[in-house]
């Protein structure tokens, strides 16, 4: 099951449409969209506007792909249960956020194991069949950090240390 998710701030039409068109080309697929206050209806999908916190964590947990905006709390829940991620970022200048800080997210996170970043509406479809297509070792997203971050976050507290023993 792909599960769609557009987060709990703002709607994302532009999502959730771009999914109903892929729904509409592979109707033999699972997908389940949570919409929000989008004023865009699923044709093609189930949808909910908007879930219990329990209810999206099992939807989470079942679903093989997640498809979302790129916000850290839907990159950190598939990360936690280690499922690949799809992120289509939302864009100001479409009007969809105030800033373009998720396309600034989604390039520092492209290219990691479980992340598909699509750039453009038509990225969506190809990130979609990339994901699927990813052998396990690589489509899951890790919920460790990378062990250079961790070297690095430990250098830092230990010049931290030093700093502070020698005064």
């Amino acid at each position: 099951m792909i599960f769609v998710t557009i987060g709990s701030m703002f709607p994302f039409d532009r999502l959730i449409r771009l999914m109903d068109q892929w729904a509409a080309a592979h109707p033999s697929e699972e997908i389940l969209s949570q919409i929000g206050d989008g004023t865009y209806i699923p044709e093609h999908t189930p949808y909910e506007r908007m879930m219990t916190p329990s209810a999206f964590r099992q939807t989470m947990d079942r679903a093989s792909l997640i498809v979302a905006h790129a916000g850290m709390g839907s990159v950190i829940s598939a990360a936690e249960i280690a499922k690949p991620i799809v992120l289509l970022p939302r864009r100001a200048d479409l009007r969809e956020h105030t800033t373009d800080h998720q396309l600034h997210t989604a390039a520092w996170l492209r290219d990691r194991d479980g992340i598909f970043v699509a750039d453009t509406d038509q990225d969506l479809r190809v990130m979609i069949d990339k994901a699927r297509a990813a052998t396990l070792a690589h489509a899951e997203l890790s919920p460790y950090a990378p062990e250079a971050f961790i070297r690095n976050v430990r250098d830092l507290v230990a010049a931290s240390r030093s700093r502070r023993s020698s005064k």
